[in-house]
C-alpha cells in the first residue's frame, strides 16, 4: 500500500492518440460543414454555365426553387439532433459518426446524378436526406470529445474540434468556386469531398476508439492519463446508466444553456446566410467582389478562433482562471460584442462601406468565442449525457437557422431599405443580450447529479462490489503506475 505514494505523478505524452481523436474530429466537421455549404456557389455554376465552366450541363431553376434547394439541408438537420445524442451517449460515438460521413459521401457524390435524373425534386430530396446523416455530427462529436478529453485540455482540443465549422465554411464558398471555374467542372464540388469522406471513413475505422479502454494504439501512461482526469463517476461494467429525462429537462442550467446557444444561433445564421444579400441589397456590388467581402468575416473568425483557444489556454494554466470565470467572461464578448456590432451596422451610413464592413468583420469574429464560452458547457455538465444534451440543444439551434431566413424574409422585402435591416438587426442584439445574461446569472460549469444517476437495484447490487473491488482495482492501478515510473 505505499505504493500510493506515487498516485499523483502520472505523466502523459505530450502528443498521442487523444490528439489523433481530435484531429478526427476536426476533419469530420470541416468535410461535413463543407458539404453543407457548397451548395450555395454550386448552384450558381450549374445555373449558369458561362459563370463557370461552359463544357458542363446547365439547369433551369426559379429563385424559389434555389432556395428551397439550399435550405434544404437545414430541414432535415432539425429531425436527427436528439436521436443522434441518445444513441451516442448510449452505444458511442465511433459506429454513429462512421455512417454519418459515409453515407454523407455517398449521397454527396450522387448529387449531379440525382440532379440529371429527377431535376430540381429530387435534388432536394437528396440533399434534405443528406441534411438527415448532417444533423447528427455534432452531437457525436461532442460525446466522442468527452470520452477522450481531459478536463484542463478540453478548452484547446475542444476549441480545435470546433473551429472545423470556420475551415468547412471558408472550403465550402472558396473550394467551390475553385472546382466549379476547373477543368473539372461543377460536379466536382461534390465529388472530392464525397471520395475525402469515404477516405476519412476508412481511417476512423482503423484508428478511431469510442473511449481510451477499446484503444488498441493507447499507451498505457496516455490511458491513465485520460481516465484519472475525467471528472466522471465509474460506470458498473455491463450496465449503462439511464437516461434522467427528467431530470435533464428541468435542469435550470442545462435549460439556461440552450437558451443561450438558441439566441446565438439566431446571429449566426442570419449572418451565414444574409450577409451577401445585405451588401448585394445596400452596396450594389459586383458577385465578385460580393463573395470576396461575404467570405472576409468567415476568415478573420477562424483566425480568431484559434486566438480565444490560445487564450483559453493561457487563462486556465498559467493564470488558474476558474472556469466558471473564463466561460461566462469569454461567452459574454462573443455574445455581447455581436449585438454592439449589429447595433452599430443599423444606424451606419449608407455610404460607409469600410464601417459596415468593420461591423460585420466584429460580429463575426467575436462569435467564435462561443465554442469555449458555452459549446463546451455541454460536457461540463454532463460527460456521460453531452451528445444528447448538444444534440437538444443543438436541434433548437437548427430550427433557428430555418426560422431565421423565414423571418428575415418576410420583414426585409426590400433589400435596399436600412429600416428593414435595423428592424431585424435590432431584434436579434436583443435576443443575444437577454440570452447571455441568463447564462450570466444561471450557468453552472459543474458536473449535474443526474450525470450518473442509476435505477435503485443497481445501486443497491453495486454497493458491497465497489467496496470489494475499490481495494483491487486502487492497487493494480498503483502497480501500473509504479511500473511506468
Amino acid at each position: 500500500m505505499t505504493i500510493k505514494s506515487f498516485n499523483l505523478v502520472v505523466k502523459s505524452p505530450k502528443w498521442g492518440i487523444r490528439h489523433l481523436q481530435v484531429l478526427f474530429l476536426f476533419t469530420c466537421a470541416t468535410l461535413v460543414v463543407a458539404q453543407r455549404f457548397n451548395m450555395s456557389v454550386a448552384i450558381v455554376a450549374f445555373t449558369n454555365a458561362n459563370s463557370s465552366n461552359p463544357n458542363y450541363p446547365e439547369y433551369k431553376m426559379t429563385e424559389q426553387q434555389k432556395s428551397y434547394t439550399i435550405s434544404s439541408p437545414f430541414w432535415g438537420s432539425c429531425c436527427t439532433q436528439m436521436m443522434s445524442g441518445y444513441l451516442s451517449s448510449r452505444f458511442g460515438a465511433k459506429m454513429l459518426l462512421l455512417a454519418i460521413m459515409l453515407l454523407t459521401a455517398l449521397l454527396s457524390i450522387a448529387t449531379p446524378i440525382a440532379l440529371a435524373w429527377g431535376g430540381w425534386q429530387l435534388l432536394f430530396c437528396v440533399r434534405f436526406v443528406q441534411g438527415l446523416f448532417m444533423g447528427g455530427m455534432w452531437p457525436c462529436l461532442y460525446t466522442h470529445l468527452a470520452k477522450w478529453c481531459p478536463k484542463k485540455e478540453a478548452n484547446r482540443l475542444g476549441g480545435v474540434m470546433t473551429t472545423g465549422l470556420d475551415c468547412g465554411t471558408i472550403i465550402g464558398f472558396a473550394l467551390s468556386g475553385v472546382l466549379s471555374a476547373s477543368p473539372l467542372g461543377w460536379p466536382s464540388t461534390f465529388y472530392v469531398p464525397g471520395y475525402l469522406g469515404i477516405i476519412w471513413c476508412l481511417l476512423f475505422l482503423r484508428y478511431g476508439a469510442n473511449s481510451p479502454s477499446e484503444s488498441s494504439f493507447i499507451s498505457l501512461a496516455e490511458r491513465k492519463h485520460i481516465q484519472l482526469a475525467l471528472e466522471q463517476s465509474q460506470v458498473i461494467r455491463g450496465k449503462t446508466p439511464p437516461v434522467p429525462w427528467l431530470q435533464i429537462l428541468t435542469s435550470r442550467p442545462f435549460i439556461v444553456l440552450a437558451f443561450c446557444k438558441m439566441s446565438q444561433a439566431c446571429s449566426f445564421y442570419t449572418l451565414m446566410q444574409q450577409i451577401p444579400r445585405y451588401i448585394h441589397g445596400v452596396f450594389h456590388y459586383s458577385i465578385a467582389v460580393n463573395a470576396l467581402l461575404s467570405a472576409l468575416p468567415f476568415v478573420v473568425m477562424l483566425m480568431s478562433s484559434y486566438g480565444f483557444i490560445f487564450l483559453a489556454e493561457y487563462l486556465t494554466r498559467y493564470r488558474d482562471i476558474p472556469l466558471p470565470i473564463l466561460r461566462k467572461t469569454i461567452n459574454s464578448f462573443a455574445t455581447w460584442t455581436p449585438a454592439v456590432a449589429l447595433v452599430s451596422l443599423s444606424y451606419v451610413s449608407d455610404q460607409n462601406v469600410v464601417g459596415s464592413m468593420c461591423c460585420l468583420v466584429a460580429a463575426t469574429a467575436a462569435i467564435s468565442g462561443q465554442a469555449i464560452g458555452s459549446s463546451l458547457n455541454h460536457v461540463d455538465l454532463s460527460p456521460n449525457f453531452a451528445g444528447l444534451l448538444f444534440g437538444i440543444s443543438n436541434t433548437l439551434m437548427s430550427a433557428a437557422g430555418v426560422i431565421s431566413p423565414i423571418f428575415i424574409g418576410l420583414t426585409v422585402t426590400n433589400e435596399s431599405d436600412r429600416t428593414q435591416w435595423r428592424f431585424v438587426f435590432l431584434g436579434i442584439s436583443a435576443i443575444l443580450f437577454l440570452g447571455n445574461l441568463f447564462y450570466l446569472i444561471f450557468g453552472r460549469m459543474t458536473v449535474q447529479p443526474w450525470n450518473d444517476l442509476l435505477p435503485k437495484e443497481t445501486a443497491t447490487e453495486a454497493s458491497p462490489k465497489r467496496l470489494t473491488t475499490a481495494t483491487t482495482a486502487d492497487e493494480t492501478l498503483s502497480v501500473e503506475k509504479f511500473n511506468y515510473l
